[in-house]
């Protein structure tokens, strides 16, 4: 038993330690539009809006801004969550959980915008625009296309992720006034 112990630990540890490439990192997720809903699409709208709001006190480090998306954006996600679609069972549920963790990031995003906390306010940063890019991807989302912009850090192995509706961004993570990068990838196109 303890040799299957001592086997696992090592295979454990040798898969913990192996850094995602490129091609991985580009499959978080998986456009499924046969969950395409209006009702959704509509809602979802509210939510890529607020996160530019909030993309853009970030990139401004404008504190008061960032305070307020934050806080606007979790009460809509909140709202939201209680909305009865008029979809199947696990489309409602997928939409609920996915609010429900974007609600949980948002408070990240206060909490470290509050403490002044720049690594975990970039770390909440990310981790929101991954949620909600799970969420547009779960239901299918057409209103707009949504370009996903992705860069490096070395604070964070699998870098910090970001979306626009545009094909050019400036980087939000860094503070380099006109300078653009192009998107990495386009949601409506992953598989």
């Amino acid at each position: 038993m303890k040799r299957f112990l001592v086997v696992f630990t090592c295979f454990f540890m040798w898969a913990c330690s192996q850094k995602a490439s490129k091609q991985e990192s580009s499959s978080y997720w998986h456009y499924q539009p046969q969950n395409y809903n209006a009702q959704t699409d509509y809602n979802a709208k509210q939510i890529v809006n607020g996160y530019q709001d909030l993309l853009k006190g970030f990139a401004y480090r404008d504190t008061l801004k960032m305070k307020e998306s934050s806080i606007g954006l979790a009460k809509l996600t909140d709202s939201l969550s209680k909305l009865i679609l008029s979809t199947d069972k696990n489309i409602q549920k997928n939409w609920e959980n996915s609010l429900q963790n974007i609600g949980a990031e948002l408070q990240g995003v206060f909490v470290s915008n509050a403490e002044n906390n720049s690594k975990e306010l970039k770390m909440s940063m990310n981790m929101t625009g991954i949620q909600i890019l799970d969420l547009l991807c779960n239901i299918g989302y057409k209103e707009s296309s949504i370009y996903i912009f992705n860069t490096k850090d070395e604070q964070f192995e699998d870098g910090l992720i970001w979306f626009g509706n545009q094909k050019m961004s400036s980087n939000p993570y860094e503070m380099q006034v006109g300078k653009e990068i192009q998107a990495s990838s386009i949601l409506q196109e992953l598989k």
